[in-house]
């Protein structure tokens, strides 16, 4: 069986429904390649999953004449494999897949294609962020990053915040979905109520991969379709999104109303009391009202207060009732027009910190495991001076990263410095470098002068033996060569 997403999916950017100004920004970078290397030679497709950024990427490239190099999640896509596939395609000439030799002199062009870029992460991946960097740097043919979470790539590279094109793609109305179901479906020959393409829109969120899946689910074999047919598809999580719920809790005044979004939201108590928190201000501007909302909220915080040391969750749904219903009636009088609610400043840190709180514990657990004591211990008594002596002495840095096996982020985090910068590279370029010294069993620096004969000293009296002071010197080098063996990485 055929899937209908791919059978129909747009071989032209201008099949691609909704995202007008987009597909227009992403088709003026294209075509800016025409007349050389432009600029910003890669550009980032960002948005949600299943409203058409691969598509897009792909249709975009049939537009232009480009043969495609495509790394999605299920490729490995560590250093060595994206230098390997997506480097030297980014940088060679190439033939087609008739034979036709490629030249970007002639205007002949590749379009390298990352799908899901923002997941590259743990061991499997190590080095893939930092190698697409260095590829977008030294590129003579496009690229394409595709990413849902764009925060989570640009955090982690510089160089790719930097050299590549921002193009934000939406969600496509309700109205673009329906008129695409109405024409598969008739090309399919089977015959759909318009209730039954308007519920499947509404269900799909503005996702056109979904609602394809959905009408195909339940025409296949069919030739018209019925309302009842939709109930086979099952309950698909249409939940309030934290912004509407806002509107609804502050605004309308009703306790049923602010209580049941509250239970249809995709938020525990825990996240949705730092959301009412924030917002109170914006939303109530009476100064009694703002009070009377937070005392509120103070009651629904000692219910998951007690939450949290009884663990007992059934006192969510009064910490619930306090939050919601109560806010919602402390104000004295109503508030209209438009109110901008913004994000939990909380939940934005914990959100940014989020991967370096994660590669802290790590670091954690690898030096517990190291100096035999617990995790805790090893972060509150051990990184400080860990941390110091990683920055401050060279030798014990390239040998500690190789004795734990850190990885790029965790040498970051270690000298406060992304992954891809030239501190965290020259580190492992150094490693690198002591490694082909032990594969090619090349004598060192020090040891080629230990080698050398001493010239012997003028002596005043020959017959007169080496004094205690005269030695000295010869067991000093012997402490230096004993110290160094503390770092010999072989």
């Amino acid at each position: 069986m055929v899937e209908w997403t791919e059978k129909y999916r747009p071989r032209r950017l201008d099949d691609i429904i909704g995202n007008h100004k987009p597909r227009a920004d992403l088709r003026r970078w294209a075509e800016s390649w025409l007349t050389g290397t432009p600029k910003k030679r890669a550009v980032v497709l960002m948005g949600d999953p299943g409203i058409g950024k691969t598509t897009a990427a792909l249709a975009l490239a049939n537009d232009m004449g480009w043969q495609v190099i495509e790394m999605n999640a299920s490729d490995s896509r560590n250093a060595e494999a994206i230098m390997s596939i997506a480097g030297k395609g980014a940088q060679g000439e190439t033939f087609t897949d008739e034979g036709e030799f490629m030249t970007t002199k002639d205007g002949k062009r590749k379009l390298i294609v990352l799908d899901e870029a923002d997941n590259i992460f743990g061991r499997e991946d190590f080095g893939g962020v930092r190698a697409i960097g260095q590829i977008i740097l030294e590129t003579q043919h496009p690229i394409i990053l595709i990413v849902n979470d764009w925060y989570a790539l640009r955090k982690r590279s510089s160089i790719i915040q930097g050299n590549a094109l921002t193009i934000k793609f939406g969600k496509p109305s309700k109205s673009d979905i329906t008129t695409l179901l109405r024409n598969i479906s008739r090309k399919e020959g089977v015959e759909v109520p318009e209730e039954v393409l308007l519920k499947l829109a509404e269900r799909s969120s503005g996702d056109v991969r979904a609602a394809l899946k959905d009408l195909q689910s339940i025409a296949e074999g069919r030739d018209k379709l019925e309302m009842k047919n939709i109930s086979a598809l099952g309950d698909r999580d249409t939940s309030l999104t934290v912004f509407k719920s806002m509107e609804i809790i502050f605004q309308t005044g009703n306790c049923k109303r602010s209580r049941d979004t509250a239970n249809n939201l995709d938020e525990n108590p825990e996240s949705l009391i730092l959301w009412i928190d924030h917002n109170i201000p914006f939303a109530y501007r009476d100064p009694k009202d703002v009070h009377s909302a937070y005392e509120m909220l103070s009651r629904a915080d000692i219910f998951l207060g007690r939450v949290r040391r009884r663990q007992n969750y059934s006192l969510w749904s009064y910490a619930r009732d306090m939050m919601t219903c109560g806010v919602s009636l402390a104000k004295s009088r109503e508030y209209r027009g438009h109110i901008n609610y913004n994000f939990p400043l909380y939940l934005m840190k914990m959100s940014r910190s989020k991967g370096q709180r994660g590669i802290r514990e790590v670091l954690g657990s690898k030096l517990a495991r190291n100096a035999h004591t617990s995790g805790k211990r090893a972060l509150q008594d051990i990184l400080p001076y860990f941390k110091y002596l990683y920055n401050q002495d060279v030798e014990f840095r390239l040998s500690v990263t190789r004795r734990l096996n850190l990885t790029e982020d965790e040498v970051g985090y270690l000298l406060d410095a992304k992954p891809d910068t030239h501190h965290v590279r020259h580190v492992f370029d150094a490693m690198r470098k002591v490694d082909a010294v032990s594969r090619s069993g090349a004598a060192e620096p020090d040891e080629e002068e230990e080698k050398e004969e001493p010239k012997p000293k003028k002596r005043t009296h020959p017959e007169k033996e080496p004094t205690e002071k005269e030695e000295e010197p010869e067991e000093e080098k012997k402490d230096e060569k004993q110290q160094r063996n503390l770092f010999d990485f072989r």
